[in-house]
């Protein structure tokens, strides 16, 4: 805003480096698409995000495997003969103390430790390509910016990309026999929308509607097979994305179900 453009990317890009490393791929990637709307011939962005998501990929693996190899060795510890003297009562440990008590009180805005899981959940989606196929699908997303009230995607129109949240809430609608609108769902920041109709080729199973500003990364359908022709490891990758969020989208209808019931 300052007019300080190069200023400007050197922020944006560590921006994208710090939320790479917490595991928000989203919004590394809403930041590292910044440096691209500012300044174009910063391809390198891509490939740098790329390059360090395929590596805390790794860390990651490995520190899953150090979990397992731990957790067995303590399975088998369990297992070995009890000591002959009783252990040491353990030490009184005092709760603690709520988070409201131990410093600023959380605000409305920000976001709870279910949300945040959520955002880790879907960067899963794109630690899952291979490195290379990876910097192809970071350098063809776009960062969508939609207002209040706005229509994303319309029910029963062709699927032509999928969408990530990155920032605000959207209401899934279909309309009832007479015609009427249902809300079926509110989404919002880490959850995928318009992914049946991309993956499957059937036209858009419900309408998305904005509720406030919303930000979303949008990944095209055109896009996602030229990369599987490239990388045809990545339709295993597609294939078990989609087979996940149908899963889900069952377990959240029937969860609607009961609570309707209820």
């Amino acid at each position: 805003m300052a007019g300080d453009r190069s200023q400007a990317i050197e922020i944006y890009r560590k921006l994208a480096e710090h939320y790479a490393r917490e595991g928000f791929y989203a919004r590394a990637i809403a930041v590292a698409n910044k440096v691209l709307r500012l300044d174009p011939s910063r391809k390198e962005v891509t490939h740098e995000l790329a390059q360090l998501i395929s590596a805390q990929q790794g860390r990651e693996a490995a520190a899953r495997k150090k979990l397992e190899r731990a957790s067995m060795a303590a399975g088998e510890s369990q297992e070995a003969p009890a000591p002959s003297h009783p252990p040491a009562p353990p030490q009184s440990v005092a709760p603690a103390a709520p988070a409201e008590q131990r410093g600023t009180p959380k605000s409305p805005e920000t976001p709870s430790a279910a949300q945040l899981e959520r955002e880790r959940d879907a960067s899963a989606f794109f630690s899952s390509f291979p490195a290379a196929a990876l910097e192809e699908l970071l350098a063809s997303t776009s960062v969508r910016t939609y207002s209040a009230g706005e229509v994303i995607v319309r029910e029963g129109e062709p699927g032509r990309s999928l969408f990530l949240i990155e920032n605000g809430v959207v209401e899934v609608l279909t309309r009832d026999p007479a015609g009427k609108d249902v809300v079926l769902a509110q989404l919002g920041p880490g959850e995928f929308f318009g992914e049946v109709a991309v993956l499957t080729g059937r036209p858009r199973t419900a309408t998305i509607v904005a509720t406030n500003v919303v930000t979303a990364i949008e990944i095209a359908r055109d896009d996602l097979e030229r990369i599987g022709t490239t990388h045809p490891e990545v339709r295993d990758v597609l294939e078990r994305f989609y087979r996940q969020r149908a899963q889900a989208t069952v377990e959240a209808m029937l969860g609607h179900l009961r609570k309707g019931r209820g």
